[in-house]
């Protein structure tokens, strides 16, 4: 099971069954993930779509429009059932809302039979949604839908989110900082880095998340960032398949006596979606944890001082939560 299968099913055991502390997760995108998931081959036996079942349940009865309440619990019906049938082992939270279930539509008259067919996952809802907006700087539109991630291009799915036009300046730090008294970039005094419009570097994580949430945004996830980046086609660097150069992303310098470059400097290494710096002058944080020896936090992207070749947009490191180094800044989302 993937880590993210699995942060999803313990979100809605958390929310849904066990009624406990759970984290926040946009659960129409989650939807398509679990059906995407679900109807692989290798895990068409999996019991575990009882928590596909369980989401749409749930979901279900937050729509006035009867047509898409009848369409959610009749996918819900479906999995739960299907689950029910593969389980040696019966569960209340699956017992209980197929009893719901059919309760639901025996009291409107209608069958709550389904296809398997029938039940394509719903597809990601229109958006007309400005292409750009401003929050703390400017943010550009990442349309719902699939996209390619990671370096064996996986398909996955999103909702719609801003993404920061530019990484967060020194500029915009300051104004957190000198708003709310936070404390200083770690390289705040140190001429290479403390430009106005060069991004933010000395930052950790945890520094990001302040950030963030006193902007009224948060970090991406990696497969948020990889979409901003990378658009739908799974391309190798924001701005095609096409190897680094100058006129594209800051890279290649000497990280003892240079820094990062101002963050409208590369205009023509944009992604698909209009963000700028998302190959090369600075590392960013991401909200994606690892697992090793202790936590650690996915950065993407690359920096000033790294060879061509590291700007990938499927790259990725780690480093720990309250590390601070002078080549890792941030940008934030914001969801649609």
């Amino acid at each position: 099971m993937s880590d993210q299968i699995r942060k999803i099913q313990e979100y809605i055991y958390a929310k849904y069954v066990d009624q406990g502390k759970h984290g926040t997760l946009d659960e129409e995108s989650a939807l398509r993930v679990l059906e995407q998931h679900f109807r692989q081959p290798s895990f068409l036996d999996d019991s575990e779509c009882c928590y596909l079942g369980i989401l749409y349940f749930e979901r279900g009865f937050g729509f006035e429009d009867d047509a898409r309440k009848i369409d959610y619990f009749r996918r819900a019906k479906h999995w739960l059932e299907k689950s029910k049938a593969l389980s040696e082992d019966p569960w209340d939270a699956v017992d209980d809302r197929l009893a719901d279930l059919e309760g639901y539509f025996a009291d409107a008259g209608i069958s709550g039979a389904a296809e398997a067919s029938t039940l394509e996952p719903p597809a990601p809802p229109v958006s007309n949604l400005p292409k750009e907006i401003d929050v703390h700087g400017p943010m550009v539109l990442v349309p719902p839908g699939p996209f390619l991630f990671g370096p064996r291009r996986e398909s996955r799915t999103s909702s719609a989110f801003y993404v920061d036009k530019y990484p967060v300046t020194n500029r915009q730090y300051g104004a957190f900082c000198r708003a709310t008294q936070y404390r200083w970039p770690k390289y705040w005094e140190t001429p290479r880095f403390n430009a106005p419009e060069q991004p933010v570097v000395g930052v950790s994580a945890a520094d990001a998340v302040k950030y963030c949430k006193w902007a009224g945004k948060d970090l991406p996830t990696e497969e948020q960032w990889e979409k901003a980046a990378r658009g739908t086609d799974g391309r190798l660097y924001p701005w095609g398949d096409g190897s680094a150069t100058r006129e594209f992303a800051c890279y290649g310098l000497d990280p003892e006596t240079e820094g990062p470059a101002a963050v409208t400097a590369h205009p023509r290494g944009a992604s698909p979606v209009g963000a700028f710096d998302l190959a090369g002058n600075v590392w960013q944080w991401t909200a994606t944890t690892v697992e090793d020896v202790e936590t650690l936090q996915v950065v993407k992207g690359g920096c000033y001082s790294d060879p061509g070749e590291i700007l990938r947009s499927d790259g990725r490191l780690e480093a720990g939560p309250k590390d601070k180094f002078e080549n890792i800044g941030f940008r934030c989302v914001k969801l649609a």
